[in-house]
């Protein structure tokens, strides 16, 4: 006897015919029946980072640190002009560079999950989805450690958070989205172009003096212009403003924000699903 077994194709005109609902439906499927996987990749990933690390933990703590001593170094010499803000600046560089770490970091982490992934890829078939969400669970998990070391600041200068600080995670979701959209996008080129990896890591440090992440927005300027349509920055600045404040500076650019990064999410996971047919043949 014969079984007729089911052949899954990824033809762009067969995902068609499936309709985007049934695509996203699969594509969710295949991440919540790959959380075993997920959760051995995180553990062996983490590990792997500090197992030959002289400092190990420590560079997580130690990189807002240093960035943020050169800040002050900056504005000291007058290059930098950090502007009036509302809690010390150790609290204030703290959380604008570790919320920014999220999108810097976890864009580049992501970029490079699938092709550093090697022959995990080309001799096992998984969902390849698995290799990011254990990627950005990393970035999560740096996340909570640089947190901490924000609170610990707080308890130094005899502050506390405002109320709001338990809507973090709300706040903190569009920045997510974001990165995990463009994440999806760039871990594929980079199986082809290994070069974007490079481009991405030049590009986050330039863009971190260009963008109000350690100091506040200017009033006026060239720099005043582009950021006040740059969505990257109202991603950040309002988790922030919500743990300092309570209250969002520019609520209705992060919502419009927000908004992008759900557009860019969506967008990036479809054209990862689609894509992952070509990703074996490539490594």
């Amino acid at each position: 006897m014969i079984e007729n077994k089911v052949i899954n194709t990824y033809s762009p005109n067969n995902l068609y015919r499936q309709g985007l609902l049934k695509i996203f439906k699969k594509m969710v499927v295949n991440i919540i029946d790959s959380r075993e996987l997920i959760w051995q990749l995180f553990i062996r990933d983490f590990k792997a980072r500090y197992k030959q690390s002289l400092l190990g933990w420590i560079w997580v703590f130690l990189m807002p640190i240093v960035t943020m001593g050169t800040f002050l170094l900056l504005n000291i010499s007058g290059i930098i002009k950090i502007g009036d803000i509302p809690v010390p600046y150790p609290i204030f560089g703290l959380l604008g560079f570790s919320i920014w770490q999220i999108f810097s970091n976890g864009w580049l982490v992501l970029t490079s999950s699938i092709d550093s992934a090697g022959t995990l890829v080309s001799q096992i078939s998984f969902p390849k989805e698995a290799l990011i969400v254990a990627a950005i669970s990393e970035v999560v998990v740096d996340f909570l450690i640089r947190l901490v070391l924000v609170l610990v600041v707080y308890l130094i200068y005899g502050l506390s958070p405002s109320f709001s600080f338990f809507l973090l995670p709300f706040f903190l979701l569009p920045i997510f989205l974001l990165t995990l959209g463009l994440g999806f996008v760039t871990s594929i080129l980079a199986v082809v172009i290994r070069d974007i990896k490079n481009f991405i890591n030049v590009g986050m440090s330039f863009f971190l003096f260009l963008m109000p992440i350690m100091y506040t927005i200017p009033e006026k300027g060239f720099l005043a212009k582009v950021n006040h349509y740059n969505p990257i920055f109202f991603l950040v600045s309002a988790p922030r403003d919500i743990i300092i404040s309570g209250k969002i500076e520019f609520p209705i650019e992060f919502l419009l924000s927000s908004i992008l990064a759900l557009i860019v999410f969506i967008f990036g996971w479809l054209f990862f699903y689609i894509s992952q047919p070509k990703i074996t043949e490539r490594i």
